[in-house]
């Protein structure tokens, strides 16, 4: 089939349904949807069979869905609606989700379901879920609902909603999101952050100046502090209180300067991050043992392993330094190659 993509931007999800529907044979195009305009002229000119959206963020234009089938790629379940599906699932502490293939109709996600998935919920960071069950869920759904509309060419028959989970929600906006340091326990600071990373953020403060937060991870101290005070850094993270714990704090973009990028919390404040105390953990530290570990060695008979998962996949020099340094501790030499 003659298949056109609509869509934002070729992200992860896209070149992931891109590549599984030319794997079948399938002719596809890609339109990025950027007007009514440009989007009705490239549905005239190319005359797809089937339009499949897999990342937007406006409505498709009635001209198009009403003359040509749209299914819309919705990280969701079945009956869930809105803009911000993952973030509410993570914030609400949803232990599974899913991800449906509905068709385009006049309200948003409301159209009839030609496919879904469901997944169990990790405890991780929004953009990590979107990345591996997300899209693999959607992989499924989508090959599953372009054989139907090839064999069948309609939808399969609505299942009764009762006790349905999946409702209306509305973008999810960063009064949604704050923190109330005095209040929140760790699971929900983690809650809240994993929920917006990585983007937008969540909007608060730190050393006074306003500043979004990413990349979380649970610490249990030795001792309580008072609720919202840094305690202390480990390499370009800050560790900050909760109401019965600890979060580190590893990423940051200030809200008090423009165009600020998006920094290990350690280089968006470095004169405020030196004078705290540090937390050193051992890399030879079993998991859990000492909170958060940038970096962990792990035994497995004779064979070593070493954990490295750096935010985003990216290194910095000092990063790369302790690396290198982690593999040739004595222990190495013990292990098989």
């Amino acid at each position: 089939m003659r298949i056109l993509f609509l869509t934002r931007s070729f992200n992860s999800l896209a070149q992931r349904l891109y590549l599984e529907l030319t794997a079948l044979g399938h002719e596809v195009a890609v339109e990025f949807d950027i007007s009514d305009a440009v989007t009705i002229e490239a549905v005239e000119m190319f005359r797809p069979a089937l339009i499949v959206a897999p990342f937007l963020k406006r409505a498709i234009p009635e001209a198009v869905w009403s003359r040509t089938v749209c299914l819309v790629v919705h990280p969701g379940i079945v009956g869930d609606r809105g803009p911000s599906a993952l973030d509410w699932a993570i914030a609400e502490g949803e232990r599974e989700w899913g991800v449906t293939v509905l068709q385009a109709e006049g309200r948003m996600d409301a159209g009839p379901v030609w496919a879904a998935e469901t997944f169990a919920m990790r405890e991780a960071t929004k953009s990590s879920l979107y990345r591996n069950e997300v899209t693999d869920g959607a992989a499924r759904a989508l090959v599953a609902a372009v054989r139907r509309f090839a064999d069948v060419g309609a939808p399969p028959a609505a299942e009764p909603t009762a006790g349905q989970r999946g409702r209306w929600r509305p973008l999810m906006q960063q009064a949604d999101r704050r923190i109330d340091w005095s209040r929140d326990d760790t699971p929900a600071v983690l809650r809240r952050i994993r929920a917006a990373d990585g983007a937008p953020g969540v909007l608060d403060e730190l050393f006074g100046a306003a500043c979004h937060l990413f990349d979380a991870h649970a610490e249990v101290p030795a001792q309580r502090h008072p609720p919202g005070r840094v305690i202390g850094r480990r390499h370009d993270a800050v560790l900050r209180a909760t109401a019965d714990g600890a979060v580190w704090i590893g990423h940051v973009r200030r809200a008090d300067r423009d165009g600020a990028f998006k920094l290990p919390t350690a280089l968006a404040f470095p004169a405020e991050t030196a004078a705290l105390p540090e937390w050193p953990a051992a890399v030879e530290a079993p998991a859990g043992a000492s909170g958060w570990q940038e970096i962990r060695h792990e035994a497995r008979g004779d064979v070593g392993a070493l954990h490295f998962p750096f935010y985003n996949g990216a290194l910095s020099t000092a990063q790369c330094a302790r690396l290198a340094e982690a593999r040739g501790l004595p222990w190495r030499r013990a292990c098989t190659p």
